[in-house]
């Protein structure tokens, strides 16, 4: 991931969030800045990093966002391939988990 300030740019390596994004496309992306959240809805597309695989960003989209009464939102994420791997897995994200919101993308290829 390249960041620009509060925006960076991903490249989409797989392929579990086809057909709306294919390998190689560009994405831009709104960065969560000194670890405030950022403001998420169900159907964002957001670019993730779990706490158990350090260094691996995967891109999904929020289907549903579980919102306590005394403590934080955790996410559950989904790849538009039904195939890809998600919170059917993995359960639900803590926002802290959440790397940065899709704005753009440039296709490529």
């Amino acid at each position: 991931m390249s960041v620009f300030g509060i925006f960076g740019r991903v490249i989409v390596e797989g392929t579990s969030m086809t057909p709306t994004y294919n390998p190689q496309d560009w994405l831009l992306i709104r960065n969560r800045i000194l670890k405030k959240p950022l403001t998420l809805n169900e159907g964002d597309v957001v670019v993730i990093e779990r706490e158990q695989q350090p260094g691996i960003l995967y891109i999904k989209r929020i289907t549903e966002i579980e919102r306590g009464r005394s403590g934080p939102e955790r996410f559950f994420v989904r790849s538009d391939n039904e195939s890809g791997t998600d919170s059917r897995t993995w359960g639900l994200l803590q926002s802290e988990e959440i790397v940065g919101k899709v704005v753009a993308r440039i296709r490529r290829g």
